[in-house]
């Protein structure tokens, strides 16, 4: 590859073959002459160089200087182009030398460029080999084709006669005729693309059409800095208009873009003339960045054009007009000028300085100033100025070209400009675009020398690498705020002008340019936050971020996860909103409005701002980043009228779930009081606090409120915002009683309201959660079911038990709580006996699970059974001691094999392994004794068992010497080593996990609790949650943890999820996309995930030290993350690693665990997960939760059987999602196809075994492939058992199908009350013909041969599904109602 870029040919020249020499003198000598060039100097020899090689760029526009790469906002890396880097090739101080010579310095540099500057070598290979395969030469042979469509476009806009200057209206009626009888595509008249607002028919102005002066292309494509994408990359065409066609004060009332839109047009008629290019592409008119002051026409080649089919991911031709910089004066167009007179808007506001027409009058100074119309006509003029910069810098940098590659590609993977949301496709608004970032290289690079860069370590040198300028860019991107510190190329800038005009500065070369005009604050902080992270990755001090860095791009692919909550806006009648065009007031606050209006270029993009910077204001503690994007068809050319927006919010999780908001004082600031009861309204109350201030406050809730609506108060608020301020309303509702009761009442004088229908504003952030909701028969209050009732429960009974220290034989040193209910991860928080008994559903109640640690002793016996008999008397003893202390609590003390029985010898346990020998059978797990504690006070029922190390040590030794003497019994050996691993994992491992996880949901990341429970729901209701069929509820809550704590790009996210809605869909893209068998997915408890970006109470220390230019990650150290590294290197050479899920933790380097989940699961929740994910941007691009419910319902026709127990016998029913939560808005979805047990019935049953039903009605139900909600009968225990604790015989059927028959068949089971057991034949055992052994474990039938056998052949058999069938229906004797085979 780079051999190829060496020998490229000058493409420039028609003989093709000057040397790279003869290529960068082309470039030099072509900015001093390309401003005089003239028509018949496009004629010359030399045409086709001079085309290539002129100055400046599409992105060089940036709103004027902001018409930017189209490959900047939309490259994707994934791309294989076999281009060159396209980096200026050096040509000095290359000559041939001895081999006995000296190395130079720069041969020592780059010999130790890797050692120095890259983690690895790795990593610079990678960047190197990136820039091969993404950069777009001109002159390569891949673009050879595309060199020849240009000089052919070149040709067709140059070939176009003159147009006589006329009237608007004669120039309209002229438009109608010329496109009415050329040959275009589509059978309609063209209109000029005027902007708003159009001139009037008798405007004095003359349109009229000269051939172009100069035909250039310009931007990254002759610089070579273009990137490829998957897409398409953008090269631009400059047509420079003649002079002659503009006046004096053509800059003022949108003369000057009322010329260039009759401009375009007729070079769009002359361009669809052509028959070679409109057989070739497709031609269009666009606006840049939806600004309809800026018309351009856009090529794309058509499908099948062969010359420009070999271009990785397309190209776009971007046909651009400009004019020569001494066209206009430009110095009339500083940004605190007005251009737009108020004549011009309104004629009856035309009283208003007139006198501004003249240009040496002040008239102009007293009306609002006009700055994005200012800019966007500077851009036109400045073209060759910036391209002249940039081709400069390169010369002096031999690297630069190299870095600002790498930064388009940066930035391309994490723009959303163009990406689709469901249907929806997002307007290209974004005005940070590669150009912006190659200009800010630039102004680092040469304001070093200069003396511009005050900071000593943002100060670049012209010999530092590619990698070394890229690197130092970002860490200035991430600290540098361009709104408080502006930023100009020299010092003779009046930066007052700009500063008090703009929220962001950056002022260009020419010193009249704002390259930020037009960019929003939000568009600048998500820059700053992704470059603060990048910078982090890079100076990562434990691993190869490289994909992470420039390759990962799912939050491009995917937006609805980039923020945290996504709301869909859609209003009609944007005109309306706006301020009236014409019969206004007339007074200066109307016209100003109207002005500014106008100012942004269209209606969307000035709504846009305005709903953009009004929440930004009223959530300006709450919400970190709020982002406003429109959809496409957006301003440019759409019709002003209805428009959908997508809002983002990445919110403060410190604030954003607080109970009560804080506002000013008013007496102290009256102001900020005026303003803080304007947004809120009556809900802003006056109240007194305990450090005695008094201060405005808005109250959300009241303590105990529980966790899923505390998640929900930011939605709330911006509901709330948008109803009061803007008329929209939240469909399905999202505020509560209290909010709907003040939101209408005296809204502010400023509120304005859509025209036309009422806008619709929606959400899934609400919709979501109520799937973590259980159903129960009387609905006890929620307030007193909460994760801090239990948890303050089990620090009761740890106090009582310690307290009881003087009447046990050891001293009690800690309780270690492990069940899933006292770390926030259980499915609903923990249920109270005492709210089951007063009505609620009692028949089933989970135990919370502790092992309590004894301080050591050395007289615990070596015995495995009389051990655990001493361990069972400890427990009796407890027991006692705690029923003398505490009379009302309840206590029982049994094991987990045989339970310890109810009032009719029901046994609450099972077995649940099968062991090889009865010693084996003594040291089971499930067998250990247990004590049951039902807590009095609170209700809650506690399991307790005994930690003791010298148990781990017996079973760890007799292994050891098992093995060390050759047992003849495998099996032996292996279930001691089984049990020694289930003592580690309850005893070791479980406590461990706990802690982790309880820190990073009680301390870190509230919103990680409710996505375990969402992710548990959602594995749950596909069938793939628990121990024995699927996903261990502790892997599930890792695969949170990764995207809250992971490392390398598990949590690729512009921001740490802060709700539950973007933490679930983030967990859904994990296991859609990661790459199990390739790529180590690991856990970093240990990090600084708590990013405190500096709110109210301060910076975190890590900022502190970004800003003292450290940047270094916390947790896991680099000898540690090695290890994980090489245990997943050896696994993987040792071919134990079979696309299997698996992470692993800094505690686990080896994944150990919890073990993995099998390849076939792992496909089967890659593709559900898939298939969610379609279904959650489907629901934000329609605005509807109609797709909602298919997230959580999984296709029954997929599995060969279905097995349907009695619901009423199904104790953990309760657990189901209650029946609202699959209520949608009923426009998109068939309700009938969602089961109970998140079920899609499907597929043909082959045969149904009716004969279990025992009604016909039951038969009925069974005939019919849907299911209605789970239906819960008036008894709720359907047992009579008061407080059955721990038992749920549908997951001991479970268990026991696992035990019979998993080496044949795949159980899957809705673990939280389904009633739906599902199974897969394996193929492996079934449907095979085998020879018959007496070792087979299956249940198997004889086959007859087609042909004899011979006698010394053994006879076939076949695995016998009937008679297995008829086993599992006798197992599940009085819970199956059903058995569906749906294939043999």
């Amino acid at each position: 590859m780079a051999a190829k870029s060496a020998r490229k040919k000058d493409w420039t020249s028609k003989q093709g073959t000057p040397t790279a020499k003869k290529n960068v003198a082309s470039h030099k000598q072509q900015p001093n002459r390309l401003a005089d060039q003239s028509d018949h100097e496009m004629e010359s020899s030399s045409e086709d160089e001079e085309m290539y090689n002129s100055h400046d760029d599409e992105d060089d526009n940036e709103e004027a200087g902001d018409v930017s790469d189209g490959d900047d906002e939309e490259m994707d890396t994934d791309i294989n182009n076999n281009n060159s880097n396209g980096a200026l090739e050096k040509t000095s101080g290359q000559h041939k030398r001895g081999l006995d010579a000296k190395a130079t310095n720069a041969e020592i540099m780059a010999l130790n460029e890797t050692t120095l500057l890259f983690k690895s070598n790795l990593f610079k290979l990678q960047e190197d080999e990136l820039l091969a395969e993404t950069s777009v030469s001109a002159g390569s042979k891949a673009t050879r084709g595309l060199d020849a469509a240009l000089r052919q476009i070149r040709d067709a806009l140059g070939s176009q006669g003159p147009v006589d200057e006329m009237s608007v209206r004669a120039a309209i009626k002229y438009m109608h005729r010329i496109s009415g009888s050329s040959k275009l595509a589509r059978e309609e008249t063209l209109q000029i693309p005027f902007p708003n607002p159009p001139p009037s028919d008798d405007m004095l102005i003359k349109l009229g059409f000269q051939p172009p002066t100069v035909i250039n292309v310009v931007g990254s494509y002759p610089l070579g800095m273009a990137v490829a994408s998957r897409t398409s990359f953008n090269v631009d065409m400059v047509v420079q208009m003649p002079s002659a066609l503009f006046q004096d004060r053509d800059h003022l009332n949108y003369r000057y873009f009322y010329k260039r839109a009759f401009y375009v047009a007729v070079l769009f008629v002359g361009l669809k003339q052509s028959a070679a290019l409109r057989d070739a592409f497709d031609i269009n008119i666009e606006c840049m960045h939806g600004d309809q002051r800026l018309p351009i026409i856009a090529m794309r080649p058509l499908k099948g054009v062969k010359s420009l089919d070999s271009l990785p991911g397309g190209v776009v031709v971007r046909i651009l007009p400009s004019i020569a910089h001494d066209t206009l004066p430009l110095k009339r167009l500083a940004p605190d000028r007005n251009h737009v007179r108020p004549s011009h808007i309104d004629p009856a506001a035309a009283g208003a300085a007139e006198s501004g027409d003249d240009p040496s009058s002040s008239g102009s100074n007293s009306l609002p100033p006009t700055p994005l119309y200012n800019s966007a006509l500077l851009g036109d003029a400045l073209f060759l100025t910036h391209m002249k910069y940039l081709f400069e810098t390169a010369e002096m940098c031999p690297e630069f070209a190299r870095a600002a590659s790498l930064l388009r590609i940066w930035h391309g993977q994490r723009s959303v400009g163009g990406t689709q949301i469901g249907s929806h496709s997002l307007a290209r608004t974004q005005r940070v675009t590669g150009f912006v970032l190659t200009m800010v290289l630039a102004w680092l690079l040469r304001g070093a020398m200069s003396g511009e860069v005050a900071e000593r370590r943002f100060r670049l040198s012209p010999t530092m690498s590619a990698h070394q300028l890229f690197k130092s860019t970002i860490e200035f991107l991430a600290l540098h705020d361009f709104e408080d510190i502006p930023v100009a190329f020299g010092s003779a800038v009046d930066m007052a002008a700009f500063a008090s005009n703009f929220g962001a500065v950056f002022v260009d070369p020419s010193g009249a340019l704002n390259l930020l005009a037009g960019a929003q604050e939000w568009e600048l902080a998500e820059l700053r936050m992704a470059a603060r992270q990048t910078a982090l990755d890079i100076n990562h001090h434990a691993e190869n971020r490289f994909d992470r860095i420039f390759l990962d791009s799912r939050l491009t692919r995917l937006a609805v996860s980039r923020y945290d909550h996504v709301f869909r806006l859609e209003v009609d009648g944007i005109s309306r909103f706006l301020a009236p065009s014409t019969g206004g007031d007339g007074s200066a606050a109307s016209v100003a409005r109207r002005l500014a209006e106008l100012d942004h270029g269209n209606a969307v993009t000035a709504v846009q701002s305005r709903i953009a910077s009004f929440l930004s204001s009223a959530l300006e503690r709450h919400a970190r980043i709020v982002a406003v994007h429109p959809c496409v068809p957006d301003a440019g050319l759409a019709k002003e009228g209805s428009c959908v927006f997508f809002v983002g919010v990445i919110a403060n999780e410190d604030v954003s779930n607080r109970l009560v908001d804080l506002g000013p004082n008013p007496d102290a600031e009256p102001q900020m009081a005026a303003r803080f009861r304007a947004y809120w309204g009556e809900r802003a109350e006056l109240r007194r606090f305990r450090d005695a201030s008094i201060r405005l406050a808005v109250v959300w809730g009241a303590n105990g409120m529980p966790t899923e609506s505390r998640s929900l108060i930011l939605p709330r608020m911006v509901a709330y915002l948008l109803r009061r301020h803007f008329s929209i309303r939240a469909t399905p509702e999202v505020m509560v009683p209290e909010d709907l009761l003040v939101v209408d009442k005296a809204r502010p004088k400023a509120a304005q309201a859509f025209g036309g229908r009422v806008g619709r504003l929606f959400t899934l952030s609400a919709r979501v959660v109520d799937f973590t909701q259980s159903m129960d028969i009387c609905g006890p209050a929620t307030d007193e079911i909460t994760f801090e009732r239990a948890i303050g429960a089990f620090d009761q009974l740890q106090r009582d038990i310690k307290d009881m220290e003087d009447r046990l034989p050891l001293r009690v040193l800690a309780l270690h709580p492990v069940s899933p209910g006292l770390r926030y991860a259980s499915l609903t928080p923990p249920k109270p006996l005492a709210l089951s008994r007063n009505g609620g559903d009692d028949s089933y109640i989970e135990p919370l699970h502790a092992i309590i640690e004894f301080a050591g002793s050395t007289k615990w016996p070596d015995d495995i059974a009389a051990l655990h008999k001493v361990k069972a008397a400890f427990l009796l003893r407890i027991g006692e001691c705690y029923a003398a202390a505490h009379p009302d609590s309840h206590v029982d003390v049994g094991n987990r094999f045989f339970g310890y029985g109810a009032a009719d010898g029901l046994t609450t346990g099972i077995s649940a392994t099968r062991v090889a020998s009865r010693d084996a059978d003594d040291m089971d797990y499930e067998r250990d004794n247990v004590l049951d504690i039902r807590h009095a006070a609170s209700g809650y029922t506690f399991r307790l068992s005994i930690l003791c190390d010298h148990e781990g040590e017996l079973l760890a030794r007799k292994v050891r010497e098992l093995r060390m003497a050759g047992n003849p019994s495998p099996a032996t050996t292996l279930a001691l080593e089984h049990a020694h691993r289930r003592w580690l994992r309850t005893n070791r491992w479980r406590p461990t996990h706990h802690r982790h996880v309880m820190d990073m949901c009680q301390r870190h990341h509230p919103s990680a609790s409710l996505t375990i429970r969402l992710l548990k729901r959602w594995l749950s209701r596909h069938m793939l949650l628990g121990q024995a069929v699927g996903v261990p509820e502790e892997l599930a809550e890792l695969v949170v943890a990764c995207v809250f704590a992971g490392t390398s790009s598990a949590n690729n996210a512009l921001a740490t999820p802060a709700s539950a809605y973007a933490g679930f869909v983030q967990s859904l893209q994990l296991l859609s996309q990661w790459r199990w068998k390739e790529d180590l997915c690991a856990v970093d408890f240990g990090a600084n995930i708590y990013d405190n970006d500096g709110d109210e109470e301060g910076e975190s220390s890590s900022l502190k030290n970004q800003a003292m230019g450290v940047w270094r990650s916390e947790g896991m150290s680099a000898e540690k993350f090695g290890l994980l590294q090489k245990e997943f290197d050896e696994a993987q050479r040792k071919n134990r690693i079979t696309n299997a899920m698996r992470i692993a933790t800094e505690d686990d380097p080896a994944a150990q665990w919890w073990g993995t989940v099998p390849p076939v699961l792992t496909r089967r929740i890659r593709d559900l997960a898939t298939a969610s994910l379609e279904c959650v941007a489907r629901c934000v691009s329609a605005g509807t939760d109609s797709w909602l419910p298919q997230v959580f319902a999984t296709p029954l026709g997929d599995y060969d059987f279905v097995i349907r127990l009695d619901q009423d016998v199904v104790c953990r029913k309760y657990e189901q999602p209650p029946k609202s939560a699959f209520e949608t808005m009923g426009e998109a979805t068939n309700s009938s196809a969602t089961g109970t047990d998140g079920s899609v019935a499907g597929g043909n049953s082959a045969e149904v075994f009716k004969n279990l039903l025992p009604t016909a009605q039951g038969r009925s139900q069974a005939q019919t492939q849907t299911q209605t909600l789970v239906h819960v009968k008036q008894r709720a225990n359907p047992f009579n058992q008061p407080g059955m604790v721990g038992f749920d015989p549908a997951s001991m059927f479970v268990r026991d199908l696992v035990d019979v028959y998993g080496d044949s068949v795949f159980v899957f089971h809705d673990v939280y009350g389904g009633s739906v057991v599902a199974g897969l034949w394996n193929p492996a055992v079934v449907g095979k013909d085998v020879p018959f052994s007496a070792g087979l474990h299956a249940s198997m039938a004889p086959v007859k041969r087609e042909t004899p056998a011979s006698s010394s052949s053994r006879p076939l058999v076949r695995y016998n599904v009937q008679d297995v069938v008829s086993e599992m229906i006798r197992l599940g004797d009085g819970l199956v109602a059903d058995f569906a085979i749906q294939r043999a």
